[in-house]
């Protein structure tokens, strides 16, 4: 995630209905590039936006915004609007550099060829213009009704198209001679599509590559060798949440990639929710088997949890649950603050990091502070831990209740599967309140550490961008490291002080022969 912007418009009487990005080149070329995000709205407002905010807002169309496209490497945006318009604006300054009416009526969509030479516009009527001169070069007809949905290849010889409430994608074959176009094939899908895209392919001038995705999450890819081939079967790319689960995991958008001379088609997959996208490139094959893609787990996990959020729990279920952490009793909570033990202890001005030095993990990792027997011996005198299916919902409760020693019984579960399951699964609040918890215990020895050791681990490694995203987690962190490094200080004088034991000890033993 490179940039967030909460409501740049900040109007009750509008509402986002588009929206663009792209790589825009500074006019100094040695500042780089910068990424630009374009934004339309109901009611005719277009702004630009970079990471520092709105760069200019522009009210060039008196309709709402229903298509926005960078060209030029990104210098200029091209808007269209349901007031039939077509607008040129510099992506820096929002000024307008061209205009175009190019329907009388509302513009359904607007798509520009990947080579920048065409664009399509969408209507009762769908047109077909050049972009340089802005000229009509041929209609496209429609008796199924409006087209929603257009997408034109490079050099315009191939287009494709989807018509509403219908379950195929139109591929036309378009001659510029003799200002043409010939519907050649239709592809059916099993449900209607939300985008489509097509390509030329390499392998045959007259073929090409239709790319579509399903409502439903679902992509649909076509290898055309001729544009008036038939009962061509697609190749199906679709997610799972898992290979042992059932459940599908909808695919949000997908583009073709650039074809190479080998006509190996690329398709660059992008699935799960908003708040965790996940991103592959698939390869497809010669044998022209569906692809089923696997979510990674831990996207997967917060993908759930997101879900577990929005949708309160059974108020019987919590109850239940209530019920029986009320039967095993439960300590007393704590009553004074974690922080304010640990900030007595925080050391004035910044420490300086090196980065080959180890890692607050592996300097507690090398502690070895007891011994298998030791730890044995202390972990039995404690309460039992809670089954693997339960740990999570302790957990959760626990970090709720700010209730130390069930967190404590919950540490005690050192399954590696239970305890990333169980991290994962945690909100960033959550994961704060843990790492408190951990800060409040690291003074702690013994079995105590030990337990604390692979849940540390995991919450850093799994919900560390969340952690440093958030202001009051910087004093848990240095304060979390001046308590490790002050632990390990000593390490180096007691591992000399024991290796000059031992070796006086052997020395007596000798004598003593």
């Amino acid at each position: 995630k490179i940039a967030g912007w909460t409501d740049p418009i900040a109007a009750h009487d509008d509402s986002y209905s588009c929206i663009a990005c792209s790589f825009v080149q500074k006019k100094h070329t040695k500042d780089g590039d910068l990424i630009v995000v374009a934004v339309g709205t109901a009611n005719g407002v277009v702004l630009a936006l970079d990471s520092t905010g709105v760069i200019w807002k522009s009210a060039c169309h008196t309709g709402k915004v229903i298509s926005l496209h960078f060209s030029k490497q990104g210098r200029v945006l091209i808007t269209a609007s349901r007031d039939g318009v077509i607008c040129e604006l510099d992506t820096w300054t929002g000024k307008s550099k061209d205009t175009l009416k190019a329907l009388k009526k509302s513009i359904n969509s607007l798509t520009v060829s990947h080579d920048e030479k065409f664009m399509v516009v969408s209507a009762k009527t769908t047109k077909l213009y050049s972009m340089k001169d802005k000229k009509e070069i041929l209609k496209i007809p429609s008796d199924d009704g409006p087209i929603q949905l257009m997408s034109v290849s490079d050099e315009a010889h191939t287009l494709v198209s989807y018509t509403n409430n219908n379950k195929e994608v139109k591929v036309w074959s378009c001659d510029h001679q003799n200002c043409t176009v010939v519907s050649t094939v239709s592809l059916a899908m099993h449900t209607q599509p939300k985008t489509v895209e097509c390509k030329r392919s390499t392998s045959s001038e007259a073929g090409g590559i239709v790319l579509a995705v399903s409502k439903k999450g679902v992509a649909y890819v076509w290898d055309l060798q001729t544009l008036s081939q038939d009962e061509i079967l697609p190749i199906k790319i679709s997610v799972k949440k898992s290979l042992d689960k059932k459940g599908r995991v909808p695919i949000i958008l997908a583009k073709l990639c650039d074809v190479k001379e080998d006509n190996t088609i690329k398709v660059h997959v992008v699935f799960g929710s908003l708040d965790c996208l996940q991103f592959k490139i698939v390869v497809l094959g010669e044998n022209c088997e569906d692809i089923n893609l696997v979510a990674e787990s831990d996207a997967l996990a917060s993908e759930e949890q997101d879900a577990k959020v929005n949708n309160k729990m059974d108020d019987e279920q919590d109850r239940q649950e209530n019920t029986n952490l009320t039967r095993q009793g439960r300590p007393n909570k704590r009553t004074a603050s974690v922080l304010d033990s640990i900030t007595d202890t925080v050391k004035e001005g910044n420490p300086e990091y090196n980065l080959d030095e180890p890692t607050m993990e592996q300097k507690l990792e090398s502690l070895n502070l007891l011994n298998k027997s030791e730890f044995l011996e202390e972990q039995s005198a404690s309460l039992a831990p809670p089954s693997a299916d339960s740990v999570y919902i302790l957990l959760k409760q626990a970090l709720r209740a700010d209730d130390h020693a069930e967190l404590l019984k919950c540490m005690y579960n050192r399954d590696e599967k239970v305890i990333v399951k169980s991290v994962s699964l945690l909100t960033p609040g959550d994961a704060l309140k843990l790492l408190k918890f951990f800060v409040s215990s690291i003074q702690s020895r013994g079995a105590k550490l030990v337990c604390l050791l692979p849940w540390l681990q995991t919450l850093l490694s799994r919900h560390m961008s969340s952690i440093v995203s958030q202001e009051s987690s910087l004093l848990l962190l240095n304060s979390l490291y001046q308590l490790i490094d002050a632990r390990t200080s000593t390490f180096k004088s007691a591992l000399q002080l024991s290796t000059t034991l031992d070796y006086r000890f052997s020395e007596v033993k000798v004598s003593f022969l």
